[in-house]
């Protein structure tokens, strides 16, 4: 908590979910004890199944939406499919007149084999796989829902809960349901960690993962080398060239993050896979870059005589502060005043459903979750303090854009 005076009237709140903090932590700890990375079916299904005992019984309907195959490219530059779980989506008051969808992921980076299984506390922080980023965001939400739904105010908003188990790697197959859910709603809020001194994510630059196959032609490197087409080199000059387009001026970045092929040195190898990243700040880049890699295969096909395959796309648009977004950021701000928390935001590289809902045009803030640190690593950790903190900073949210929703149907009225 920062050192901001809670007001008065706020009080009774924040106690309220502070007596649910010790269960907040045992069920994000249960959350976190079941391994659900993104490519886990069986852990993700079993946390579906403890996310649907929290949910379920704060919303009207639950729906286990099914969705496409996602397409892997393996290391070999085979091609396999992987049938994801379902998307589960929890409805409440569809008919209420303030609409919001809360997004959120059931699925982590860390796979059924990883060390980090397990959870420990130390002092206030609560470590462990997903503690953070996201199980322990998803239980505060809940937590949030069930005191707004004994509350007055339970009859004037309704929600959409949506939990993707694809998130870790883009949304591959869960975007297109997020963005026809936006299309439904007043606002977004999406419970990514916030920084563990409590600032959130404002823009956020758009992100593709891409891969890469070359297929040449394999002779041996002494009898018949001039007759082959080497597939590592074609690879290593269309990673020198992407390489390239990074402009740290304008804000692109182009990381190559891995390369795999060839064998035995006496035999040119005939295919190589090649694995990167492009980040950009604007949609006028994305486009540009799309341009710039095809030109940059087709001159690599021209020149080495392998062919090129590219697989992946800009799976995240760029999310620009908009007016309308900082205009929301600054009514979260005023809601942290009245809790004692004194709320900033600045921009970011790293990207999340929320650049999916901006992309539809739904406004949202998308690091509404725990206080966090070291997502995506083995230190990865939540400030259990946060938990009632957090959890109160959405009622109060919401509160203000019900009140905000009834202003505009007066005027309009």
């Amino acid at each position: 908590m920062s050192a901001l005076q809670v007001q008065a009237h706020r009080k009774p709140l924040l106690q309220q979910l502070t007596d649910q903090q010790d269960k907040m932590l045992q069920q994000i700890v249960e959350l976190c004890q079941l391994n659900s990375g993104s490519y886990h079916f069986e852990g993700i299904g079993k946390v579906q199944a403890s996310l649907e005992a929290i949910f379920a019984p704060l919303a009207d309907s639950t729906e286990y939406r099914p969705l496409a195959p996602i397409q892997l490219v393996n290391d070999d530059t085979s091609v396999s499919e992987y049938q994801p779980n379902p998307m589960q989506i929890f409805r409440a008051r569809p008919d209420a007149p303030l609409q919001l969808l809360m997004t959120g992921h059931s699925d982590t980076v860390f796979p059924k084999d990883t060390h980090f299984q397990d959870c420990r506390i130390d002092g206030g922080l609560l470590h462990g796989p997903g503690t953070a980023d996201m199980k322990g965001g998803l239980v505060i939400l809940a937590h949030a829902l069930a005191y707004l739904n004994d509350s007055p105010l339970r009859d004037q908003f309704g929600f959409t809960v949506a939990i993707s188990p694809d998130e870790e790697i883009g949304s591959t197959v869960s975007a297109p349901i997020l963005m026809e859910l936006a299309q439904h709603a007043h606002y977004g809020l999406t419970y990514e960690p916030a920084l563990s001194d409590g600032t959130l994510a404002g823009a956020r630059k758009g992100s593709g993962n891409f891969s890469v196959t070359a297929k040449g032609f394999s002779t041996h490197a002494g009898r018949d080398f001039f007759d082959g087409r080497n597939a590592v080199v074609a690879i290593a000059e269309t990673a020198q060239r992407l390489s390239q387009l990074t402009d740290e001026t304008a804000g692109i970045t182009v990381n190559i993050g891995k390369i795999v092929g060839g064998g035995a040195v006496n035999v040119v190898p005939d295919q190589c896979l090649c694995r990167f990243n492009v980040r950009v700040n604007t949609p006028e880049q994305m486009t540009d870059m799309e341009t710039k890699i095809q030109q940059t295969l087709s001159d690599v096909e021209s020149s080495t005589g392998c062919t090129l395959t590219l697989h992946g796309h800009f799976n995240r648009p760029p999310k620009p502060m908009t007016p309308k977004q900082e205009a929301m950021f600054e009514l979260l701000k005023s809601c942290g005043q009245e809790l004692g928390l004194d709320i900033r935001w600045k921009a970011t590289g790293g990207c999340c459903e929320g650049n999916n809902l901006a992309a539809a045009g739904l406004i949202n803030i998308d690091t509404l979750g725990v206080r966090g640190a070291n997502i995506h690593t083995d230190q990865e950790y939540a400030c259990i303090d946060s938990f009632a903190e957090r959890a109160a900073l959405t009622v109060t949210l919401i509160e203000k854009l019900i009140s905000l929703n009834a202003d505009a149907s007066k005027e309009q009225a």
